[in-house]
């Protein structure tokens, strides 16, 4: 814009140089011809005038300069506003430029993309053409193994007709009713029995014939198939009954045991009346040791620490443990678990001593077992539902947990939170057979003991007063204690 600006000054400086320059050479020149000449005085005159003329001349492209040097700086505005509209441009045109540049790149992945997937087209092309054929000798195929198909459907007609027969045959079997048994053992004979019948076409088919000899092995077969079936029904007759009663095992070994079967008015009766320590010992031990060794006999193998009892048996033992520990330290003891079983609701046993009141569950695992936090929630929550079914301002009441293992970190927290005290208790030795001192129908005291494995051990309770725990026979018998006769058949 200056170089505009000074173009333009220059310009105006020349205009009025050329103008004094071109002045004073007249001038001069009339004063040469005025002085030369007389007549130059009326051309003064006239030069005047054109000198007149001249300056208005002058005055006029004065004006003509400002207004050139006007119209110059309107110029320059706006060649400065081309000039923003330029930059503008510039900006937008390198805006374009790198849009066009990533387009550019885009556009040659694409093309890059575009070759690839003609390439992959071809591929499939040629993989279609290649299914085609294999499509073409697939019908041929088909074609060849439809009548396989064929073949194989009457086929798996003919094992579906078999498998209804097995289903059938299954269903009878399960059904475990006298129809069932007689088509079984029916069936078995049969197999049995296969030889008979071969036989007899051997005979019928032979070059000399023996068809009296055929009908006679014909009529051994039926008789034989008869008593055959008659066997079998009896024998699983006999297998089912001592699965289903396994009790009765000591009984059906010979018919002199069987006899005593006569004097049971029913199953129940006779489970009731059963001598678990037959469990324990052999029945030639049983038959021919005295009463008072064979049951002690029996309870030391129950205690022996080889023979793996059952989980109730373990765990109504340990609770029994700490409830005779319990009672020794002045406490009365309700074995709510040994009462209850599956219904004891967390409660295994609840204790009392004057106000106070205990509810503890116990738990005898194995070592490596962990005690988990749901345990300790069981009995807070069965001791706060004790509380509010029995409310007594007078209790206190408080949840233990006895245990022989550890507990998880989490039940650990959980305990010392909800206040549940933690006791850790390993099963020492300690007195088994219950001997109860009770009123018999005759209204006479009866002192009868019972074995951890009797029928009535769990449900039979020693208070203070009426009975004690014996450690062996020989101390129950000294202080007149006998087992109840039922549990031995007298």
């Amino acid at each position: 814009m200056e170089i505009l600006y000074l173009i333009g000054g220059f310009i105006a400086l020349l205009a009025i140089w050329s103008f004094f320059s071109n002045f004073l050479d007249k001038k001069k020149e009339n004063k040469k011809k005025l002085n030369e000449y007389p007549q130059l005085l009326r051309e003064l005159s006239n030069e005047k005038l054109l000198a007149k003329k001249h300056q208005e001349n002058y005055k006029n492209e004065t004006l003509k300069t400002k207004e050139l040097s006007s119209s110059l700086l309107k110029k320059k505005e706006e060649f400065q506003k081309l000039h923003n509209e330029i930059r503008i441009k510039t900006n937008d045109l390198e805006k374009v430029t790198i849009f066009l540049t990533n387009a550019h790149e885009e556009l040659a992945k694409l093309e890059q993309k575009n070759e690839e997937l003609v390439f992959k087209l071809d591929e499939q092309i040629d993989e279609n053409d290649t299914l085609k054929l294999k499509l073409d000798f697939s019908d041929k195929k088909y074609i060849t193994e439809n009548r396989t198909l064929n073949e194989v459907q009457r086929e798996r007609d003919n094992f579906k007709n078999g498998l209804e027969e097995q289903h059938d045959l299954y269903l009878a079997i399960q059904s475990k009713s006298q129809n069932s048994v007689s088509k079984i053992t029916s069936m078995y004979s049969d197999f049995l029995l296969l030889e008979y019948d071969i036989i007899a076409k051997r005979l019928e088919n032979k070059k000399r014939p023996a068809i009296e000899e055929s009908k006679r092995i014909k009529e051994l077969k039926t008789q034989s198939k008869f008593h055959l079936e008659q066997y079998r029904q009896m024998l699983y007759k006999y297998e089912y009954l001592l699965n289903v009663f396994p009790e009765l095992t000591n009984y059906v070994d010979d018919f002199d045991t069987l006899k005593q079967l006569e004097v049971a008015n029913s199953i129940d009766d006779f489970k009731e009346d059963f001598d678990n320590v037959q469990n324990y010992i052999s029945k030639k031990e049983y038959l021919s040791l005295d009463e008072n060794i064979r049951n002690q006999l029996a309870l030391d193998r129950y205690l022996d620490p080889a023979r793996k009892n059952t989980n109730w048996q373990v765990g109504r033992d340990y609770e029994l443990y700490c409830g005779l520990t319990y009672e020794e330290k002045g406490w009365d003891v309700e074995y709510y678990g040994m009462e209850k079983k599956l219904k004891d609701l967390g409660r295994d046993l609840i204790v009392r001593k004057g106000n106070e009141v205990e509810i503890i569950q116990c738990k005898l695992w194995k070592k490596r077992t962990i005690i988990h936090e749901k345990h300790i929630l069981q009995l807070y929550g069965t001791t706060i539902i004790d509380k509010l079914v029995n409310p007594d301002l007078f209790n206190v009441v408080t949840p233990v947990f006895i245990t022989n293992t550890s507990l998880s970190e989490t039940a650990t927290k959980f305990a010392q939170i909800l206040g549940v005290r933690i006791e850790k208790w390993e099963m020492q030795e300690f007195p088994r057979i219950k001997c109860n001192i009770g009123i018999d129908s005759n209204g006479l005291e009866s002192r009868i003991y019972h074995l951890p494995f009797d029928q009535h051990y769990d449900r039979t309770k020693i208070k203070n007063g009426q009975g004690f725990f014996a450690k062996n026979i020989e101390e129950a018998t000294e202080q007149g204690f006998r087992r109840s006769y039922k549990y031995y058949g007298k």
